[in-house]
């Protein structure tokens, strides 16, 4: 039998992000810290199984490989990243909650257009989605994702240790989190594939379905028994 896949959404995301993807299981991260969601998710995973994180995602991924390696099957991450927010980092999510709060859509129709290339940007069937995803989460939950995201811990000398199949997976014009990000963690996961996606953003999922579906399934398949 397959292990199972879950995967874990990232900020202002939800299940509609992993439409079409092999993933097995979709969990929406609505916990105030990055630990919790992390507990949270944990208590409900069967005895093996292998974690594919977006973004935000990424880091709760992290947290729950940190807790359970013995049954971990193999990782993924994409658009993301194991640092923990920098000064300048968390200056910007102190300011995206203080917008959130004050006017959630006029932040959501920016944000849209941020989360996406360029080349993304010009299709506006995905662009009108991106923004009803956003306006879908709200404001009160997106500034409870950015707090959780500000305060999560330092992982990256865990990467070293997941000797298991891994994916890192990002958009070469993501200008959410930066592709430097995806190749340094590549570099330290002991059995990583690295895919970098030309014209694509942060979401690639969305932005570059078949690209992503192929390399999540090709991922599986090295987890095959």
């Amino acid at each position: 039998m397959d292990v199972p896949v879950i995967a874990i959404c990232g900020i202002a995301t939800d299940e509609a992000s992993w439409q079409d993807m092999p993933v097995d299981r979709i969990f929406v991260p609505v916990e105030p810290t990055i630990d919790a969601m992390a507990d949270a998710i944990a208590a409900e995973l069967p005895d093996r199984f292998a974690l594919c994180g977006h973004s935000m995602g990424g880091y709760v991924a992290l947290e729950i490989a940190a807790r359970m390696p013995e049954r971990l099957a193999g990782f993924a991450m994409l658009s993301s990243a194991c640092t923990a927010d920098g000064d300048e980092a968390k200056a910007g999510r102190r300011t995206a909650i203080e917008q959130a709060r004050a006017d959630f859509p006029a932040l959501a129709n920016r944000l849209a257009r941020a989360m996406l290339s360029r080349t993304s940007r010009a299709d506006a069937g995905l662009l009108a989605d991106t923004h009803a995803m956003l306006l879908r989460c709200g404001g009160e939950r997106f500034a409870g994702q950015q707090a959780a995201a500000m305060t999560r811990a330092d992982r990256c000398g865990l990467l070293a240790t997941l000797a298991v199949p891994a994916l890192v997976l990002a958009g070469e014009d993501d200008g959410i989190v930066a592709p430097d990000r995806s190749r340094e963690m590549a570099a330290a996961l002991p059995e990583a594939v690295l895919h970098l996606i030309p014209g694509c953003g942060h979401i690639p999922q969305r932005e570059a379905p078949v690209a992503t579906a192929a390399a999540i399934a090709a991922w599986r398949e090295r987890m095959a028994p």
